[in-house]
């Protein structure tokens, strides 16, 4: 049976000891129940202004937690650490990276998605990192499909402590999204790949009658077009 509610005079005042509780008894303690002290230890040490310390112990309880397997939990730590540190892109970088390997080790796509967002975050705008930029785009277009396609399956097994999945619809306006900007992005060095993510796209925005974003990926579509005629007449 879980445990509902951890004793809090055993787990209290900071991570180390609240990380021995967890670790000894941590097939008893229900996720819901994990996520809710440790939001309250967050809120001390932040009280203390001592985010640096509990980011940097709650990443060693995290490597702890995943040397017993113990997945979910170290998601759950990775997902703080990111809102913690969203403003910080070096370790956003860092935790969402780590957060997206352990959702992925743990077939968590929407997870996945989460991190991957997180990354866009340090990236977007920033020319040096446009590599990197395009390919979390086209990891989150690999998730963003899988989702579309096994909806069902993923929504009956997605385990969160705060919220809810998300509409299919979502996600599939989503993909047409990060289709658009793949497109977008890479239709100067690579126009036909860019012109298929972006006919892509088009399907998706005219299937959920989204007029808005079917005026501008129109364009993009006839620009690129007519960029690809072009390159072929001078052929």
């Amino acid at each position: 049976m879980l445990i509902k509610t951890i004793p809090e005079k055993i787990i209290y005042p900071n991570i180390d000891t609240f990380g021995k509780y967890i670790l000894k008894n941590r097939n008893q303690i229900s996720h819901r129940s994990f996520a809710y002290h440790f939001s309250k230890l967050e809120q001390d040490y932040l009280n203390r202004q001592e985010e640096d310390l509990f980011c940097k112990e709650s990443n060693e309880l995290a490597d702890n937690l995943l040397k017993e397997k113990e997945l979910d939990f170290a998601g759950i730590i990775m997902s703080v650490l990111c809102k913690i540190k969203e403003s910080q892109p070096q370790a956003l970088e860092y935790f969402a990276k780590k957060g997206y390997n352990i959702s992925e080790t743990n077939g968590d796509i929407v997870h996945m998605m989460a991190r991957l967002n997180d990354l866009r975050k340090t990236y977007i705008g920033c020319k040096e990192r446009l590599y990197d930029y395009i390919q979390v785009l086209y990891k989150q277009e690999k998730c963003l499909k899988k989702l579309a396609k096994h909806y069902p399956e993923t929504a009956a097994t997605f385990r969160s402590v705060n919220r809810e999945i998300a509409p299919r619809e979502n996600y599939e306006q989503m993909l047409g999204y990060v289709q658009t900007e793949i497109g977008k992005l890479t239709r100067k060095k690579h126009p036909h790949d860019a012109l298929r993510k972006l006919l892509s796209a088009q399907e998706i925005f005219t299937k959920h009658k989204n007029r808005e974003s079917l005026k501008y990926i129109q364009r993009l579509i006839r620009e690129t077009e007519t960029a690809i005629k072009t390159s072929n007449d001078n052929v």
